[in-house]
């Protein structure tokens, strides 16, 4: 389904990737986490990921900045396979792939400034680090980017008294500082409220379209993945089942990804000013499901 894109151009290169884990079910069986997936991605393109929880989205951006091993398949990053990096050699790739969590994953008792200086923690020794030690461009840098949020005047507020959508949107600023190529986001809206998660993904868009940084962002809500997305990518028990336009991601081919609609409450009914698009029916919206 869909236009695969090709990979000329492309900054990020996903070829049969496979993550299979441990554990097994009752009738001895492995289940793949993962099975034969191909990804590419360009500088300043956002591709949205949707699929059911336990599709393998979370587990496609961890193989891919490396937190978890492949079992299968390659990735290749500006050029380099990475897919077999050891540890000490992967700290430089994951200066350049930053990660937003749906956790926020800020330490709370530290301040926003202070969170946002942690994104350069990669670029420090062991001593500089575990001091805090940061030049004051980092700090002039951090500043600027929590204006850019839009959360300068909180700079020095704990991230314990943020709310969801300033704790996101700290996180984004942390990413950016640390100068990345690509930006992978798990889920990053899947517990905020609409508004909330609209202007965390304006945010996002504007970081891919105007400092031409690679976004690839997991979403649970279809409706914010197709106004959004350059691009949307559809998983399913493991396998890329779609792979195109928003355009092209019809509702047919959303309940293709979907499995059982009705599951999942969707609420999509074709849009007639947008022929071949989609838009949110009356009802239950994905845009208010949670995600594992």
């Amino acid at each position: 389904m869909g236009e695969t894109m090709t990979a000329e151009g492309s900054l990020l290169e996903v070829s049969g990737l496979g993550k299979h884990y441990d554990v097994r079910r009752g009738d001895g069986q492995q289940p793949a986490a993962l099975h034969g997936v191909d990804l590419s991605a360009a500088p300043g393109e956002l591709i949205s990921v949707i699929g059911p929880s336990g599709a393998g989205k979370s587990t496609l951006l961890r193989c891919i900045n490396r937190l978890i091993e492949p079992s299968a398949g390659t990735v290749r990053f500006d050029g380099e396979d990475i897919t077999h990096l050891r540890r000490g050699k992967l700290r430089p790739v994951h200066r350049q792939i930053a990660m937003i969590f749906q956790n926020y994953n800020l330490v709370y008792r530290m301040t926003a400034i202070q969170n946002v200086l942690h994104g350069r923690l990669g670029y420090k020794g062991a001593v500089s680090g575990s001091l805090g030690l940061y030049s004051e461009d980092e700090k002039v840098r951090a500043f600027e980017l929590l204006d850019e949020v839009g959360l300068g005047a909180l700079a020095y507020r704990r991230a314990d008294q943020l709310s969801g959508g300033q704790k996101q949107r700290v996180g984004i600023a942390r990413a950016l500082i640390q100068e990345p190529k690509i930006v992978l986001a798990d889920e990053p809206i899947a517990s905020l409220d609409p508004k909330s998660s609209r202007m965390v993904m304006e945010h996002l868009r504007r970081v891919s379209r105007q400092r031409g940084i690679c976004c690839i962002v997991n979403l649970h809500q279809v409706d914010f993945a197709l106004e959004f997305s350059d691009r949307i990518v559809g998983l399913h028990a493991g396998e890329k089942v779609f792979d195109g336009v928003p355009g092209s991601c019809t509702t047919e081919v959303i309940r293709d990804i979907y499995g059982n609609d009705e599951e999942v409450g969707l609420g999509l009914a074709p849009d007639a000013a947008a022929p071949g698009c989609v838009a949110l029916a009356s009802g239950p919206l994905i845009a208010h499901a949670e995600v594992l």
